[in-house]
């Protein structure tokens, strides 16, 4: 199966139902690793928990397991671990960023004492690994530890290039660090909980690598051809707080605009708005959506020698939603 931009916009029941089941046993198991016994601190992490998003990593790991037909008694353990490994990046990521709100809740930091902040993020980090150890699998606590690592160098990277513009390999090593490496872990996870040939394995990590990357890349897109209501939060937040992403890239690129006089106009509140009013206008966003296609068309032609079925469909469906998908 290939993508077609001309197919109509997936809607999330489509892969959603083929792990909506199994999806409730992993949230039931993160929330009692999550488990502090303090009512100020597990109120805050079950905000926090509730804020993360579509569960979008522990699906994956549930659609790969299904296709590789993986024991479900270890595959609902992995896949907490993966999306508690997520939650637990949030919470530091908020505090580096000093980030007042997640999807509309109040961050973890705004809440809690700073210190106590980063010790419930470290809390969520232990956990999560031990969930992965549940596994009882080697291979799958040393794809656990490798994503932790690439995530810390996504977000050191990022932070180094604050206030730059990357070239396109720092860019893509940072959307790797800081999106791809996880999603490339929760399938790789999975297929590690089968007896596959090591060929496959590797599909599947190639298919939520690439299906990472796309992810990041309509992010950025997004962040600057949203509404400011549907994010939450003003258009362009990333290049307002310093962070060149994929569509001012292409358009720097696009109008031979000097990066240094790029950023220097970024750093004032009346240039920031006029570049972003035309990065939107002019074409740069749309343009780094279509990359975004081409990550996704990567992570499906990954899994052509995969055995076919319902999961795998799911999965293509999944990749379809990511590419396809709104506030």
């Amino acid at each position: 199966m290939t993508y077609s931009s001309n197919a109509a916009t997936p809607t999330k029941s489509q892969w959603l139902s083929a792990v909506e089941a199994d999806l409730k046993r992993v949230t039931r198991k993160i929330r009692d690793a999550s488990f502090l016994n303090d009512q100020l601190l597990d109120a805050a992490v079950t905000m926090i928990l509730e804020a993360g998003g579509k569960r979008l990593r522990p699906t994956i790991t549930l659609l790969v397991g299904q296709a590789c037909h993986a024991p479900i008694d270890k595959l609902i353990p992995v896949a907490a671990s993966v999306e508690l490994l997520h939650t637990a990046t949030l919470v530091h990521d908020d505090l580096v960023d000093n980030a007042n709100e997640r999807r509309g809740a109040p961050t973890l930091h705004t809440q809690l004492p700073l210190g106590v902040t980063v010790l419930t993020g470290d809390f969520l980090f232990a956990q999560s690994a031990a969930l992965a150890a549940e596994a009882d699998n080697v291979r799958v606590v040393k794809n656990f530890s490798a994503a932790l690592v690439s995530i810390c160098k996504g977000e050191i990277l990022q932070a180094q290039t604050k206030w730059q513009v990357p070239s396109s390999d720092i860019y893509q090593q940072r959307i790797y660090g800081k999106t791809a490496a996880l999603f490339e872990a929760a399938a790789l996870a999975a297929s590690l909980l089968s007896d596959l040939p090591e060929p496959l394995i590797q599909a599947y990590g190639h298919f939520g690598r690439e299906l990472g990357m796309a992810y990041q890349i309509i992010d950025d897109a997004l962040d600057f051809v949203a509404t400011s209501d549907q994010l939450g939060k003003p258009a362009g937040h990333d290049l307002r707080e310093g962070h060149v992403t994929l569509p001012a890239m292409l358009y720097i690129e696009n109008h031979k605009i000097d990066p240094v006089a790029f950023i220097e106009q970024v750093r004032n509140p009346k240039g920031v708005e006029e570049i972003i009013h035309s990065i939107r206008e002019n074409g740069a966003a749309r343009a780094a959506i279509q990359a975004a296609r081409n990550h996704i068309q990567a992570a499906e032609d990954a899994l052509a020698d995969v055995e076919q079925g319902p999961a795998i469909e799911a999965l293509f469906s999944l990749a379809s939603y990511v590419i396809d998908r709104d506030f």
